[in-house]
């Protein structure tokens, strides 16, 4: 008789929370869903604890996965807030003890510095000018330096290229 009667409360709650659960929205859903299973999984280790089929640790360890899921969430949410603070730390610590910026070692020729700068002409005869690498300098720094989505690489030979060509026309 007792078996019956569980039976039907069991059946009745499953009529009753399926009517309940199509009129939920997808999103709710898909939540009562992982806790609907999340609660059967822990149900069957319990049982399987109780019964002796599985270790009391290996019961714990599986009851640990819904945990493990609400964490990656609440990580995947924290991770980018964690990132700006570390690289905000990292600056502040690198503007302090920042050496000042120094140019490469390599030697550029004039013909590449002109050509990074994207001027053409011939600075020997004054068909370039200060202003004109400076001005083709800022233009191409704004768009490559690297707080703006370029690299360093780029942003150094940009500034070699019109400190080169500043120096050569000063020398003349």
């Amino acid at each position: 008789m007792f078996k019956i009667l569980l039976f039907a409360v069991i059946v009745t709650l499953i009529i009753i929370l399926s009517a309940r659960y199509k009129k939920m929205d997808p999103a709710q859903q898909r939540k009562t869903l992982w806790r609907v299973a999340a609660g059967v999984f822990l149900g069957i280790l319990l049982v399987m604890v109780v019964t002796g089929k599985m270790h009391w640790l290996g019961a714990a360890l599986g009851a640990l996965i819904p945990f493990i899921r609400t964490l990656y969430g609440l990580a995947s949410q924290l991770l980018p807030f964690w990132l700006k603070h570390k690289k905000n730390q990292q600056g502040a610590q690198g503007a302090s003890t920042e050496q000042p910026h120094t140019s490469p070692t390599v030697i550029m020729p004039i013909q590449e510095a002109l050509d990074v700068l994207g001027l053409s002409g011939d600075i020997e005869n004054g068909e370039i000018t200060e202003t004109m690498i400076q001005d083709a300098h800022r233009r191409l720094i704004q768009k490559l330096h690297p707080d703006r989505g370029g690299n360093d690489y780029l942003a150094a030979k940009i500034n070699q290229a019109r400190d080169l060509l500043l120096e050569k026309i000063k020398a003349s």
